[in-house]
């Protein structure tokens, strides 16, 4: 069996889920095709660490003691997963400085999903989908690849088949807003729903994380619509018997534009806004910026334009779907499990 990979990432009621989700689906690929053991090196918290745990995979956690030495720790978590790549799917103080450190104690190959920072440059591997933060980027002495493009967005596998779909009446619209819904913005939608002229049924898909059952029970109180709240089930059946969603960009937004689904974006900070708006400019969405920005008139007023444009919601659902097509795991996978150490960029995926 080749060697093993460590996964950095984290996930928790402040951060969402959707590293943690996405991470678990490449370790599964990984493992079922590639025959790559994964373990996961993880900082916080219970919600994402018991996620991970339940999917069978091991979780390293970092020491709480003060004085946390970040480099001493994924040296001696990769030693212990007897890894011989790194995959970094993170948000936090990790530098390039920590990584050349790192790979002086451990011959490790790296690959970092959807990483702006500095860290990058240490990289042999850097995915990103074709978002604004990623065209300016600047690559001075950097010897690894980067992949650029809707063909590397990472989903679980199961949204690689392809959505069979068809229209409801009165049309069924879905809200959801990730595993922990970090920003509250469940309420955010379920306020513009409240005011959006039907006729419509809709279904809240509230995340393992959610806190806020008592808030949204008193905004649903005042439903006009059919409605239904959903603790727990099939994210990409819900998605494909919906019509559209009102949704917060991250994760959730691929997973949605692989199963053809039309969508509102609604976005937590600035940096989602800004991805959020590629998809926009795609055709696969409709993003209203920033969620702190967003009227709940302005959001009742674009839920009605996208109930009465059934041709506009056709155009996006086929386009959505041609553009990100599940696969990116396989392909993501693929490139770590080769384990190509060349130190010279290709012609199709040198730095742009």
């Amino acid at each position: 069996m080749s060697g093993g990979v460590l996964i950095r990432c984290d996930g928790s009621h402040q951060l969402g889920l959707g590293h943690v989700v996405r991470c678990v689906a490449l370790a599964r690929e990984l493992g079922s095709r590639h025959g790559r053991q994964a373990v996961f090196a993880m900082r916080s918290d219970r919600l994402g660490m018991d996620l991970v745990r339940e999917a069978g995979f091991p979780v390293l956690e970092a020491p709480a003691a003060a004085g946390f030495d970040y480099v001493s720790w994924l040296a001696a978590a990769a030693e212990s997963a007897q890894a011989d790549t790194l995959v970094l799917d993170v948000r936090d103080e990790l530098s390039l400085a920590h990584l050349r450190a790192l790979r002086t104690r451990a011959p490790l190959r790296l690959a970092a999903i959807e990483d702006v920072t500095d860290r990058r440059l240490a990289a042999d591997d850097v995915f990103y989908p074709p978002v604004p933060q990623a065209a300016p980027l600047e690559w001075p002495a950097f010897a690894g690849r980067v992949h650029i493009g809707w063909e590397w967005v990472l989903l679980r596998p199961e949204f690689a088949a392809e959505p069979q779909r068809s229209p409801n009446y009165p049309p069924v619209v879905l809200v959801t807003m990730g595993g922990s819904d970090p920003g509250g913005l469940t309420l955010t939608a379920a306020r513009g729903l409240a005011r959006a002229k039907g006729p419509l049924e809709c279904v809240v898909l509230a995340g393992p994380g959610f806190r806020d059952e008592a808030a949204l029970a008193r905004i649903l109180g005042s439903f006009r619509h059919p409605v239904q709240v959903v603790r727990s089930g099939d994210v990409r059946a819900q998605m494909i018997a919906a019509d559209f969603a009102v949704l917060s960009f991250g994760v959730t937004a691929y997973e949605a534009a692989a199963c053809a689904l039309p969508a509102i974006h609604v976005c937590l900070t600035e940096d989602h806004a800004l991805s959020s708006s590629a998809m926009a400019r795609a055709g696969m969405a409709v993003s209203l910026g920033l969620a702190a920005n967003v009227e709940t008139v302005r959001l009742a007023e674009a839920i009605g334009e996208m109930l009465a444009n059934e041709v506009g919601r056709g155009a996006m659902s086929a386009c959505a779907r041609s553009l990100v097509d599940g696969r990116g795991t396989e392909r993501i996978a693929r490139v770590i499990a080769a384990g190509r150490l060349s130190r010279r960029p290709s012609a199709d995926s040198a730095p742009r």
